[in-house]
C-alpha cells in the first residue's frame, strides 16, 4: 500500500473495563435469562455478537442451544 492510498476510516469501540464491563455483563445476563437472544442483546448494547457471548460466558450463564424449541407440536398436544 502506498502512502497515497487513503485508509478506510474505521471506528473502534473502546474496550469495556472494570465497572462498565461488570454492569454490562450483569445486564446481559439478566436479559438473557429472561429469554432474549444473544443477537438481540448485542444489538441492544451496540456490541458484536462475539462480545455479547463472551460477556455472558464471563457471567457464568449457561447458554441455550441453537434453533429454539425442539418440541414438536404433536408432543405438546398429547
Amino acid at each position: 500500500m502506498s502512502s497515497n492510498t487513503p485508509r478506510i476510516e474505521t471506528k473502534y469501540r473502546p474496550r469495556l473495563k472494570d465497572k462498565e464491563r461488570s454492569r454490562r455483563r450483569r445486564d446481559l445476563a439478566e436479559a438473557y435469562r429472561a429469554g432474549a437472544s444473544i443477537r438481540a442483546l448485542a444489538t441492544w448494547m451496540d456490541m458484536s455478537y462475539g462480545t455479547a457471548r463472551t460477556l455472558l460466558l464471563e457471567a457464568n450463564v449457561k447458554l441455550r442451544g441453537r434453533g429454539g424449541s425442539r418440541t414438536s407440536p404433536k408432543a405438546v398436544d398429547q
